[in-house]
């Protein structure tokens, strides 16, 4: 690893700390570079905006997600197990991301809009994953051969609602531990149902 990338490397370090601790609207840029020791304008030269280096910080979270469901979707175990470990990944995700300042109320529509490409792009890698579930699923005879390719889709857009639903009760970029609680019951009784109803 080069300097400069040792250095991006800090500098996301640095600004992930910032944007949990305070949110994403409350932290500057100069803040971040008195972090990892340089200038503003030497900051600039690596993410020329607060947004650019948001949208990095973002997207250095969702490919963590996506290495954890690609050992995931690696190991031997049932399709099914595979599934149910999914949801459970996936809303620790969205607890990062709560965290990060990404998902509240007041910021949820607009950050979605400004990095649209990078959120549509992320969903596109989780629908890749979670077919090859399914399909494993389908081949060892765990899941009915019939399944329609839109139940991936499907599957994924109702997980996403249970998760749209609370973001209403976020307040100052954290989840009350009684609301994550309750997210938590309704996507496993969720798969569970989904599961029930996939099965050969």
């Amino acid at each position: 690893m080069n300097d400069n990338s040792l250095k991006e490397k800090e500098i996301l370090e640095a600004a992930r700390n910032r944007f949990a601790h305070y949110g994403f609207s409350k932290v500057t840029m100069e803040e971040i570079a008195s972090d990892v020791g340089m200038g503003k304008a030497s900051l600039y030269y690596y993410f020329p905006t607060k947004e650019d280096l948001f949208k990095s910080v973002i997207n250095k979270e969702q490919n963590l997600f996506a290495e954890e469901i690609e050992k995931l979707v690696g190991r031997k175990i049932s399709a099914e197990n595979k599934l149910k470990n999914y949801v459970k990944k996936r809303l620790e995700f969205f607890h990062e991301l709560v965290n990060l300042s990404t998902l509240n109320v007041n910021t949820f529509v607009d950050l979605k809009l400004l990095f649209k490409e990078l959120f549509e792009d992320f969903e596109k890698k989780e629908l890749q994953l979670l077919q090859r579930i399914l399909d494993e699923g389908k081949m060892n005879g765990e899941f009915d051969s019939r399944l329609r390719h839109e139940t991936t889709l499907t599957f994924l857009h109702l997980l996403q609602g249970l998760r749209l639903r609370m973001i209403k009760f976020i307040k100052d970029n954290r989840m009350e531990r009684g609301n994550y609680d309750e997210l938590r019951v309704e996507m496993t009784v969720f798969v569970e149902i989904f599961i029930k109803g996939i099965k050969a």
